[in-house]
């Protein structure tokens, strides 16, 4: 009888065991468990976080250089756009730091164009204590205006709370401005700051040093002019010449100030433009897109909507290297299109300004992007101690505002990644190759040779097979410069390919590095992953057991794994909970033997 009670006890186990693994199901990856996870998309060994919650439209971040140690010290403040600034602490709580200092009630709000207006930029004065904010605000007779407000805080590490603030209306007040094209993001720099201001939809007054719109401006942290500016007169705080420091712009909406150089990114109609801008300079935005490309470092086309920006030192080390030394860009995109948008936006990019050549050294690159399919756009970023922090203005997938954090993971345990959200017809769209490139049938542009991929890998390994290419070869090897030292291992791959692989492995390094074999290709670099290249190379050079059209259906989710299958993990984890339970069960099975004996 004992050993048919254990027996029996036994099947009770193994039972509870079998209901575990159907009822209590384990992941090891928990981030995708989280709602939210599938709205955003970002680079292998990289993943996202949720930092911080409880914000209505978050607008622009801002962090405390050298915060406190404590838990509840300021670590970065964050605007709202509809009149609140806050801060989160160390601990991660927020506090309202600043409320109620402008007066604004759009005629909709967002996802309307016009509710795209109000608190816009931030930066702190850590010397002084100073929080700046930057925003449009509606007066007595409902005008839109632009304003500042300098708020006074702890030197240092700052205050959960404003002590008091001084705006700084006169410089602004005279001129309206108009949605979207308001005043923009602010920067500290020895002891001044610098402001970006829209056109309020007016080209004529952005080339017009004697209004306010427009334009780059310096001032001192009193709000007064600066008298090393270029079209400084006096000390006049109502005279707009006073504090231009360059002019000419439709819409800088995003603003970076390293090590004393100014760089922006400005809006314009159909095409945007990344700039360092220069004392005294007219960018001469007049209403054409040809202005829009004028003095541009780089022009992003089609627009992109860049917003706010940030620059990731060169000290520091929480990325690898390949990501310190570039400004990272939100291109906003379109908030009343839903899902992902078009071509790139909605999105942060990587650009890799080369500050002693003063020039852009490739095309940006994809850091991460909104996947997601409701109303969303990026807007605020900032570089912190522990990683990138964004604010998607919108609530995101589970109903809820909040700061996200973008850190380095090794285990690369996110499921969302860009390399899944791309193809490679979408990468020939985005990338512009048919505005220099017919390929097959399609594509306008004559730039480049027509590519033809049922007889493009013949003509490429008549080259690479010739005694000349293998010369090259040898030439560039010897040389110890880039891109060539950097690319010596490619050539080897190529030299030691045959036939189909060795042209395919050709076109993945032509992509990724024109120059590789070639010092002297006026292909632009395009900014590919190995991946993208890997994918284009596959689409442009077909063998005969591939020569079907590639498949056009949409993409599986993002967040959908390619392996259903439970992993020793999930299994072990529901095995514990089975038999956790098993014992809680078995214990008052016993027990209640014993009190019925």
């Amino acid at each position: 009888m004992k050993g048919m009670n254990e027996l029996y006890h036994l099947n009770i186990c193994v039972v509870l065991v079998l209901v575990s693994l159907l009822f209590f199901p384990c992941d090891i990856h928990a981030d995708d468990a989280e709602p939210w996870a599938k709205d955003w998309a970002v680079r292998d060994n990289f993943k996202v976080g949720v930092d911080a919650e409880g914000f209505q439209f978050p607008s622009a971040i801002a962090f405390v250089p050298n915060p406190g140690d404590g838990p509840g010290d300021p670590l970065y403040f964050v605007t709202e756009l509809r009149g609140k600034v806050k801060v989160v602490t160390n601990d991660r709580t927020v506090h309202t730091f600043a409320e109620d200092f402008f007066r604004l009630k759009p005629e909709e709000e967002l996802p309307s164009f016009s509710g795209e207006t109000g608190l816009a930029g931030i930066c702190l004065d850590p010397a002084n204590g100073y929080v700046f904010v930057t925003f449009a605000y509606q007066d007595e007779n409902n005008i839109l205006r632009n304003n500042m407000v300098r708020f006074e805080s702890e030197p240092g590490t700052f205050s959960l709370k404003a002590k008091s603030a001084t705006p700084f209306t006169d410089i602004f007040v005279d001129v309206p401005t108009t949605p979207s094209h308001q005043i923009g993001p602010c920067q500290v720099y020895d002891n001044t700051v610098f402001v970006t201001l829209g056109d309020g939809h007016s080209f004529l007054k952005s080339r017009d040093v004697d209004s306010i719109l427009g334009k780059v401006i310096r001032m001192t942290s009193d709000g007064k002019p600066v008298s090393s500016n270029p079209f400084y007169v006096d000390d006049d705080i109502k005279k707009p010449r006073n504090y231009v420091w360059a002019y000419g712009f439709r819409n800088p909406f995003s603003l970076e100030v390293v090590g004393g150089r100014v760089f922006v990114a400005d809006n314009g109609l159909s095409s945007d433009r990344f700039l360092e801008v220069r004392k005294g300079v007219d960018y001469l935005w007049d209403g054409s897109n040809w202005s829009i490309g004028v003095n541009a470092d780089f022009v992003i086309n089609p627009s992109v909507g860049p917003v706010q920006m940030d620059y990731y030192p060169e000290s520091l080390g929480i990325f690898p290297e390949e990501y310190r030394g570039r400004f990272y860009l939100v291109m906003g995109g379109n908030l009343s299109m839903p899902g992902p948008g078009q071509r790139e936006d909605k999105s942060i990019a990587m650009l890799d300004y080369g500050f002693k050549e003063d020039k852009m050294q490739t095309v940006p690159k994809l850091f991460m992007r909104y996947t997601g399919d409701g109303n969303q756009i990026l807007v605020g970023v900032g570089i912190g101690p522990d990683g990138l922090y964004f604010a998607p203005i919108l609530p995101d997938s589970s109903g809820f505002s909040s700061i996200y954090k973008v850190t380095y993971d090794e285990s690369n345990t996110y499921p969302n990644k860009l390399d899944r959200a791309v193809s490679a017809e979408g990468l020939l769209d985005t990338r512009a190759c048919y505005g220099c490139h017919v390929i097959d049938q399609s594509g306008w542009g004559t730039a480049g040779p027509r590519l033809n991929t049922d007889s493009l890998p013949d003509g490429i390994l008549q080259r690479l097979d010739s005694p000349e290419y293998r010369e090259t070869v040898k030439k560039l090897d010897e040389l110890d410069i880039e891109p060539y030292k950097t690319y010596r291992h490619a050539r080897q791959e190529v030299l030691q390919k045959q036939g189909i692989d060795k042209v395919r492995t050709w076109v993945k390094f032509r992509l990724l590095e024109p120059r590789f074999d070639n010092p002297y290709s006026q292909m632009p670099n395009l900014g590919l992953s190995d991946h993208e290249a890997d994918l284009l190379a596959d689409y442009l050079v077909k063998d005969d057991a591939n020569m079907a059209a590639p498949e056009t259906s949409a993409p599986p989710p993002l967040a959908q794994k390619t392996d259903s299958k439970p992993g020793f993990g999930y299994i072990a984890c529901s095995f514990i909970i089975g038999f956790t339970l098993c014992g809680i069960l078995a214990a008052i099975y016993i027990s209640g033997l014993k009190r019925r004996r």
